[in-house]
C-alpha cells in the first residue's frame, strides 16, 4: 500500500479550494486548486493538478450549480494528457444504506474507472476518522447499490481518512495501481472534502 498525506490550505474566499498532496517523506508531489487566477472568468469550473513548480498535470470539470444532475448522480472526468484518464461517478443512494440525510456530502458512494479497474468507494460512518472506504468491484464481486450496514464486505483496497498529524487527510492506495494514484488520490479528496 502506499500512503499518501494531504493538507487542505486557506483560501481568500468561500468558493476556491487548495490542496497539497505529499508523500510519506513530506516531500509535495501535486498540488490542485480551483478558482484560482489562472481560470478566466465564465469558463467551465475546473479543478487543475499541477506539480509544485506549477506544471499542469490535469484538470478535473465541475459542474455548474444548473449542470447538477436531479436523478442522484454525477459524473466527474480527470483529464490527463488531453484523454479521460479517470471517471468518477458520485451517487446518493443514502435512502438505501441508511446514512442520514444530513449528512455532509451530497453522495454515499462512487465508482472510479480507472486503467481498466472498477472500485467502488463507501462513505463509512462507523468510524469518526474514515471518510471513504475502497473495494476492487470486480474482484470481490460487488454491486454499486450494495448496502454496506447489510454486506459481508470484503477487505478493502484503500482509505481516506481524517489525519491525525500535521495534515488533512490520509490517504492509502495499492501499490502502482493506478500508475497516476497521486492525481487520482487528490481528485478523490477534492470530491469528498468538499462534497461536489
Amino acid at each position: 500500500m502506499v500512503t499518501y498525506r494531504i493538507r487542505r490550505l486557506p483560501t481568500d474566499d468561500s468558493t476556491s479550494r487548495r490542496y497539497h498532496l505529499f508523500d510519506r517523506t513530506d516531500q509535495l508531489l501535486l498540488v490542485a486548486d480551483q478558482g484560482s487566477a489562472w481560470l478566466p472568468e465564465g469558463d467551465v469550473p475546473q479543478v487543475r493538478f499541477a506539480r509544485p513548480g506549477g506544471e499542469r498535470v490535469a484538470v478535473m470539470d465541475l459542474p455548474r450549480p444548473a449542470e447538477r444532475r436531479a436523478d442522484r448522480k454525477q459524473n466527474y472526468a480527470v483529464i490527463y494528457e488531453h484523454a479521460v484518464y479517470a471517471l468518477i461517478t458520485t451517487m446518493d443512494l443514502s435512502s438505501v444504506t441508511g446514512i442520514p440525510s444530513s449528512a455532509p456530502r451530497p453522495f454515499d458512494r462512487m465508482v472510479i474507472e480507472v486503467e481498466g479497474n472498477r472500485w467502488l468507494g463507501l462513505c463509512w460512518t462507523g468510524n469518526e476518522g474514515a471518510l471513504m472506504v475502497f473495494y476492487d468491484i470486480e474482484a470481490a464481486g460487488l454491486s454499486p447499490s450494495v448496502d454496506p450496514e447489510a454486506a459481508d464486505l470484503p477487505e478493502p483496497i484503500g482509505l481516506l481518512e481524517v489525519s491525525l498529524g500535521d495534515y488533512d487527510f490520509d490517504l492509502t492506495l495499492p501499490v502502482g495501481q493506478p500508475a497516476q494514484s497521486a492525481l487520482l488520490g487528490l481528485a478523490l479528496v477534492f470530491l469528498v472534502d468538499g462534497g461536489a
